[in-house]
């Protein structure tokens, strides 16, 4: 048993109090279990309630963390999951904050890749729209049936296409040089070579 001599907020964190055990510094709890378990100086207490306790604390605060980080921008699972590792988190509050955000549609990597694809679909081919959900840890699974919504992107080729050529020279070099870009968009080669023989741009 341990006797609470000291119970101080943090100054760079008012939700944030430290307790201290037999005149020691012992660990750092949520304002809210404090108030909530009614701690108070001179209170005796088990270091076993207490390790429950911040374990309590801690679950909400990376809660708290994870939910303000998906408020920012929707985040994939992995890009939250990385995230609360980096802060020093256990897997066992990891998965209790990732299991908690996907009950309340907060993380949802269906929804993300949907969303994801529809902003970049303009501007990048599918193959590099795959690869990037892929890093952004995605499953393969939902990644293609996204992805397999799309038809084909000749009208983003064609569009790119015009905007690469502008004040360029109609050569075989220049014709060369788009392919490459196009190709480094992440755009499939068949419907490249599609949509530059139809402008006549022979490679």
């Amino acid at each position: 048993m341990k006797t609470i001599t000291g119970l101080k907020i943090q100054s760079r964190d008012k939700n944030k109090v430290n307790v201290y055990l037999d005149g020691a510094y012992f660990c750092a709890i949520s304002l809210e279990t404090c108030v909530k378990h009614n701690l108070k100086p001179n209170t005796i207490i088990d270091e076993k309630v207490l390790e429950k306790l911040i374990f309590e604390s801690e679950k909400k605060l990376a809660y708290e963390k994870a939910l303000k980080l998906v408020s920012t921008r929707y985040k994939t699972q992995k890009e939250v999951k990385d995230y609360l590792a980096s802060k020093g988190y256990v897997p066992e509050i990891i998965y209790y904050c990732l299991k908690k955000l996907g009950e309340y549609d907060f993380i949802n990597d269906e929804k993300y890749a949907e969303s994801y694809m529809s902003h970049h679909l303009k501007k990048d081919g599918v193959i590099k729209i795959k690869q990037q959900l892929f890093a952004k840890g995605v499953s393969p699974e939902i990644v293609d049936k996204v992805v397999g919504q799309v038809d084909n992107q000749e009208e983003q080729i064609l569009a790119l296409k015009e905007k690469y050529m502008k004040n360029k020279e109609d050569t075989k070099e220049n014709y060369l040089k788009l392919f490459r870009y196009l190709q480094g968009k992440g755009f499939r080669v068949d419907e490249i070579l599609k949509v530059l023989k139809e402008a006549e741009c022979y490679i």
